[in-house]
């Protein structure tokens, strides 16, 4: 069960001094408008308050130990500020200091801490080093070496063809119209990617997330990567969701092409909209289950997506269930 904090107005306006602060880097430079784009965000759709900004003070990380001594808060709080950094594509030194300032004085230290050291100091091959084996246990539940080796066989084999395997999926069209199972058919197809077991599949390992795109209203280019990436973040209570979301960052806002393959899909720069992203942040949070972990695509996959929307306490998304390429 996802422990999701509850900001009062006074926390708030302290959440937001924080992120003010950063960004500022102490009050020695201006907010960058995308970073004042974010705090807004931040505000509509974490913690649901109204405070006017121009009333945001400069308060310096130490006195942040008694302000908020909830461990989920300072969670939180550390999480959306290790975004701050990333969002002007400069990951300013200065500014990664700031943070650290802040999880130290708050006794927080996730994977994306350090991994902004990384991307700071430019190791990203490190860095997907140990993304990569995070990502495997997280994602995939290949959390040792041997079901690591036994999965990727697995991958390797569905992806040449997997006639008994294609097949089942083949049989997901005779679903019910508009049930998850027939919208996962001709999401497929509608894009022209082949099938799970199908040859040059990705097999079934992208399944789930393919699912948070469906359940969640997100289309498959960048920005609705971008989004469902923060859909995701919301999901873990982790924090390896923030992971996956800055993992997308560094591929289609700073260009880093980090985890992007060649041509095939290419980095792209500018595509983190905070109000998109922090709205799908949002539906995350809502999300009853980790549908990256805990969904049982084939137990469900004959009930229509608007009900699962309904049952999993995911937002009603306005428009159609198959979102144009």
């Amino acid at each position: 069960m996802k422990n999701i904090p509850q900001w009062s107005a006074e926390e708030a306006k302290v959440f937001l001094q924080a992120m003010n602060e950063v960004g500022r880097i102490g009050g020695v430079v201006e907010l960058e408008p995308i970073s004042l784009e974010l705090i807004h965000a931040v505000q509509t759709h974490v913690l649901h308050s109204a405070i006017d900004l121009a009333s945001l003070e400069i308060i310096h990380p130490p006195a942040y130990a008694d302000l908020l001594p909830d461990p989920a808060k300072r969670f939180q709080l550390i999480q959306i500020l290790i975004l701050m950094p990333y969002v002007d594509m400069k990951v300013d030194p200065r500014m990664v200091a700031y943070v650290d300032d802040f999880a130290d004085v708050l006794n927080v230290s996730p994977n994306t801490l350090r991994d902004l050291h990384q991307v700071r100091d430019n190791h990203l091959k490190r860095l997907m080093w140990d993304y990569g084996r995070r990502a495997m246990d997280e994602f995939l539940g290949l959390s040792s070496a041997p079901k690591m080796i036994k999965g990727l066989i697995t991958a390797v084999h569905q992806s040449l063809g997997d006639q008994q395997l294609a097949k089942k999926y083949q049989e997901l069209e005779r679903y019910p119209e508009g049930s998850l199972g027939h919208t996962v058919f001709h999401w497929y197809r509608d894009r022209q990617w082949p099938l799970p077991g199908e040859k040059k599949s990705m097999s079934e390992l992208l399944l789930k997330h393919d699912c948070c795109h469906i359940l969640g209203g997100f289309n498959t280019d960048n920005q609705g990567e971008m989004d469902v990436a923060a859909f995701q973040a919301g999901l873990f209570s982790d924090g390896f969701g923030f992971e996956s979301l800055l993992e997308v960052i560094l591929d289609f806002h700073l260009g880093k092409a980090f985890s992007t393959v060649g041509s095939i899909i290419p980095p792209k720069t500018g595509c983190f909209v905070p109000d998109e992203a922090m709205a799908g942040y949002e539906k995350g949070l809502a999300c009853t289950i980790n549908l990256i972990q805990d969904l049982d695509f084939w137990s469900v996959a004959d009930q229509p997506v608007v009900a699962l929307r309904e049952r999993y306490g995911i937002p009603a998304v306005p428009g159609p269930l198959l979102l144009k390429t």
